[in-house]
């Protein structure tokens, strides 16, 4: 009997592979660089080897190494081949491939993809240097989405470092060599002599426990987290049993050999937390802080700027604090998405619009009768807004009610009024104007000094006198608190007009084709299903054979699909037959759209370009639109076709001339990661949905904002214009869909019954209906309000 470790090169297993040369050896096994004959391409093989309790009889077969020890290496090896069997459920472009698992020689092998490059220690010591921020990210985004993945399968690594980090020849990073039986294995031992169960300064305090009871997500985040402080220290973390005792670490922010984010570094002093619940508990938790770029610093002009606002805003705050130097302060305006109360502000402002000539006499009466008795005055013109119900009658009590207390707002807002004059002898220079038509004065809120000075008078109401006003505007005091209003949303409920079972697991696109006909759904169950609109019936479903669909798209009766696996594809809906597979590499496809043509599609990939295809030449893109820092998560395609919006990581919006292919503007300032995209009609206007649930409403004429929307809590999964444009719906990760009208108020509608909501929706062409796509599998009809109805609800 021998105690060689390695088997001998040439040595042949199962039939179809030959060893070459060993690769690396562990405490659990060897791995093999391997030639797969009857395909000639080379393979790595792994090989169930526990050293510890693991020998050698005749230089091959393996067998324990005492009636002892027997128990422990066949409950290992039966682990061992279970980790490969689920390795081989991973179909993920950076975590390693396990095309096959076998038995022989009383052990088992892994057989692997053979990544080409180097280890990730490797490549930082070929550097030479601490590696840059932007290549970090190049390296980290991809791991993250990789580790994702394991975690959402209810797996864990165990052994993430420098050296089980493979970077390829394409810099593109690959997660190698997991070690989630080696723990079960360790756990099992009777011996407790299993070498290698940990890493020293990569393995957080729990994986040094008996059991992996305590182990989860946070324990790979730590190791990761220990890998980011190596790339940028030069060196690791100290171990965590002596971190326990006397915690010597450098912060990541003092130890970094070059400048990095600060969101980064204190991500990384995060991850690396001793305790569990100091650490994130998720990648989606942590890779926020990871991967956001730095705001950018504003120049000279805008700092010097800044400096002179805050100085005038100083004055401006010292000159209210004396004006109502012994009040409490009120409350803020509303968020520009919030409707005010019924009855409230926008009753209010209604009232300022020009009355009729006839009720201008009325209130000029009030007004007269006010001087003299101002509480008759009131309890009169209250009586006659209650019968009227007139927003004149309004008007009048506003200026009858309380006079002194309200007199700095009824003051301004006279100075604001615009009032007819008898027409005097003009000067010699001076032109002749006839009198103003008292029915036809200007309406008060038109010009830009006198909104200012009613926004001033307002505000300054709502400051000084907030239960005379509330009293005014028929809002109870009651629902004004510290620091916010208390407001009724004008919201209104929407029937479900129809429904029907499409996907087995979650529906994560919707669309519809062209002429309507069709609905279309892809799931999570793989497959492209599309069915009769009018009917609901099954028309074809289409296997995908690249793996679930990343993003949809539908253009006339062509739908085009992006995959995690780099792959973009075009189907044909009435043949349910494949057209064109276009693949540029393994980076993960994040969005897809037609671009101005059914021949002719972009796709947002992880590499963060957006690929222009074109089904003419299936073997590179026509164009590669570069310039954002991160991934490229989000498309959108006006509807003529000359401009395409994508969003990402970075937080920025681009807007690209697609004729030209060059950048027409950037929109910054988005407040998280960019998810979501869509054109109104008119192409004039589009939404982008971020990370954190908000919508902004932006223009390709001007990068300004030109509204921001809220309502969910989660990321903005799907946005669509109806197709008038006076209505918009919105889906989130959470399931929580919103219907909003656009035009004239501000008005949402909610969607009762969603189950466990929906993340995909669709306007029908004639805007009289809603699809939605849930979490459950289901879609949902909803029949909509009139066009008119949405604007004047």
């Amino acid at each position: 009997m021998t105690h060689l470790i390695a088997l001998p090169g040439g040595t042949e297993l199962a039939g179809d592979y030959k060893i070459d040369r060993v690769l690396g050896a562990g405490g659990f096994g060897v791995t093999y660089l391997a030639e797969e004959m009857a395909l000639s391409r080379l393979v790595s093989i792994k090989e169930y080897f526990p050293s510890d309790f693991a020998a050698r009889t005749d230089g091959v077969a393996a067998s324990p190494r005492s009636q002892d020890c027997s128990g422990d290496y066949q409950w290992g090896l039966e682990r061992f081949i279970e980790e490969a069997q689920t390795l081989a459920k991973f179909d993920h472009a950076h975590i390693v491939k396990v095309y096959r698992t076998f038995r022989a020689n009383n052990t088992a092998y892994m057989v692997l993809h053979f990544e080409e490059g180097q280890s990730l220690k490797s490549w930082l010591k070929g550097l030479g240097r601490a590696p840059r921020q932007k290549e970090i990210d190049r390296i980290l985004a991809p791991l993250l989405d990789a580790l994702e993945t394991i975690h959402k399968a209810d797996f864990l690594h165990r052994d993430i470092a420098p050296d089980n980090i493979i970077i390829r020849k394409s810099g593109e990073p690959v997660l190698i060599d997991f070690g989630a039986a080696r723990g079960d294995i360790a756990a099992h031992s009777k011996t407790k002599t299993v070498s290698a169960l940990v890493k020293p300064g990569y393995s957080p305090y729990e994986q040094y426990a008996e059991t992996s009871r305590q182990q989860g997500p946070w324990t790979d985040i730590y190791a990761l987290a220990a890998t980011l402080y190596h790339a940028i220290t030069g060196k690791r973390p100290p171990d965590s049993p002596s971190r326990m005792l006397n915690d010597e670490m450098v912060p990541a922010k003092d130890a970094a050999l070059s400048a990095y984010r600060a969101t980064f570094l204190e991500a990384i002093q995060r991850g690396l937390a001793l305790g569990i619940d100091a650490r994130p508990q998720s990648v989606a938790a942590w890779r926020g802080a990871l991967l956001a770029p730095e705001p950018e610093k504003p120049g000279i002009i805008a700092r010097m700027r800044g400096a002179t606002e805050a100085r005038g805003g100083q004055h401006k705050a010292n000159d209210a604090r004396s004006a109502i130097a012994a009040r409490p302060l009120g409350a803020a305006l509303p968020p520009p998405d919030a409707p005010g109360p019924a009855g409230g502000l926008l009753d209010f402002f209604d009232a300022l619009k020009p009355p009729p000539a006839k009720t201008l006499a009325a209130a000029a009466k009030h007004d007269d009768a006010a001087k003299n008795n101002p509480s008759d005055a009131a309890r009169n013109a209250s009586s006659n807004a209650s019968k009227n119900n007139a927003p004149a009658a309004r008007a009048a009590v506003l200026r009858a009610a309380d006079a002194k207390a309200l007199k700095p707002v009824l003051l301004a807002a006279k100075l604001a009024k615009p009032v007819a004059s008898p027409v005097s002898k003009p000067s010699a220079n001076k032109r002749l104007r006839p009198a103003p038509d008292v029915a036809r004065r200007r309406p008060l809120t038109r010009g830009l000094k006198t909104k200012v000075t009613l926004a001033a008078a307002l505000a300054g109401a709502f400051f000084a006198f907030p239960d005379q006003l509330m009293k005014v505007l028929n809002v109870a005091p009651a629902g004004i608190t510290t620091g916010a209003i208390s407001t009724q949303v004008a919201e209104r409920a929407i029937a479900q007009s129809g429904a029907f079972k499409a996907h087995d697991g979650t529906i994560d696109a919707l669309a519809l084709s062209g002429d309507g006909r069709l609905i279309v759904t892809t799931g999570s169950d793989q497959t492209l299903k599309t069915w009769d609109a009018a009917s609901q019936a099954p028309r074809t479903t289409i296997r995908l054979d690249d793996g679930a669909a990343t993003a949809l798209s539908v253009r006339n009766n062509r739908a085009v699909t992006g995959h995690a696996d780099g792959t973009v594809a075009i189907y044909d809906l009435d043949s349910g037959r494949r057209l064109y597979r276009f693949k540029r590499n393994d980076a993960s496809i994040w969005a897809v759209v037609f671009a101005g043509s059914e021949d002719r599609v972009a796709a947002a990939g992880h590499d963060w370009t957006v690929a222009l295809w074109e089904t003419a030449s299936e073997a590179a893109p026509v164009s590669l639109l570069e310039g954002h820092e991160n991934a490229v998560q989000a498309l959108a395609a006006e509807p003529s076709g000359r401009w395409l919006a994508s969003g990402g990581a970075d937080k920025t919006v681009k807007l690209w001339n697609l004729e030209t292919g060059s950048g027409r503007r950037t929109y910054r300032n988005n407040p998280d990661f960019v998810s979501a995209l869509a054109f109104a009609p008119d192409g004039g206007t589009f939404a982008a949905g971020g990370l954190d649930g908000s919508i902004r409403l932006l223009q390709t004429a001007s990068a300004r904002s030109q509204r921001t929307l809220t309502g969910h809590a989660a990321r903005i999964t799907h946005l669509a214009f109806s197709a008038s444009g006076d209505l918009l719906a919105s889906a989130a990760e959470d399931g929580s869909v919103r219907l909003r009208g656009l035009k004239r108020t501000r008005v949402y509608w909610s969607l009762g019954g969603l189950d466990k909501g929906a993340k995909a929706l669709a306007f029908s062409g004639d805007g009289h209906a809603l699809f939605t796509g849930g979490q459950d599998g289901t879609v949902r009809i909803w029949a909509l309000p009139e066009p008119q109805l949405a604007q004047r609800n």
